[in-house]
């Protein structure tokens, strides 16, 4: 099927507009299926788009994640603060945002890295603190080599570029968009990233522009 692009900034605009009102919602902060993969979809919907009003969205939701930030909140990637502080840090990096992120992740480092004990921890929670280390690492931290002295003796840094397609949004195409929509079968989608209306969002506006620098943020399949 031919892309037509008026067609699919529609259902962006559409998208948008779902998760504007329903994003606020959402029962956890997490990046693959909480607000934190609304505030990735709207910082690359307002570039997308040349319209900071979706920016101001996206401050407005991560404040709204650092209140709802406590002592018991997961330290893994996909719902918790490692994935969490990942996307601040790829924000900033790619120009979203301008931030000290030793200063605004100071917090999530001292949880993440400096308050458990790594030996004790399961190897799927070390693997997302070592994911969480590699973006950490690729920034401007004046913390890398604290960093490097408690992570890599424990765990394996991943790399995070460049990545291909991820097999979780090879379907995220246009055409089974359509296909979707036909059969009543995507609006009722969730909201987040993994699956959600965010995750196609950032799928459709890929297929426009093909910024997949995005695909770095998601763990490997």
């Amino acid at each position: 099927m031919t892309l037509i692009p008026k067609e699919i900034q529609s259902i962006l605009r559409q998208i948008s507009d779902v998760l504007l009102i329903n994003g606020g919602f959402l029962s956890n902060p997490g990046l693959y299926t909480g607000e934190m993969g609304l505030v990735l979809f709207f910082f690359r919907y307002a570039r997308f788009m040349q319209n900071e009003l979706y920016s101001e969205y996206g401050f407005e939701l991560i404040e709204k994640i650092q209140n709802r930030i406590h002592q018991d909140t997961p330290i893994n990637y996909k719902q918790g603060l490692a994935g969490i502080g990942a996307t601040i840090e790829y924000l900033v990096q790619n120009g979203y945002f301008d931030a000290d992120t030793d200063e605004v992740l100071e917090d999530f480092d001292n949880r993440i890295f400096f308050t458990y004990n790594l030996s004790r921890l399961s190897s799927d929670e070390i693997n997302d603190i070592g994911y969480y280390a590699a973006w950490r690492l690729s920034g401007n931290s004046t913390q890398k080599d604290k960093i490097r002295q408690i992570i890599l003796p424990q765990t394996v840094i991943p790399d995070l570029y460049p990545k291909s397609t991820p097999d979780s949004l090879k379907e995220k195409t246009y055409s089974h968009c359509i296909d979707l929509i036909a059969k009543n079968d995507f609006w009722n989608k969730d909201m987040g990233l993994q699956d959600g209306l965010a995750g196609w969002g950032m799928s459709l506006m890929t297929e426009l522009d093909g910024d997949n620098s995005w695909f770095s943020l998601l763990q490997d399949d």
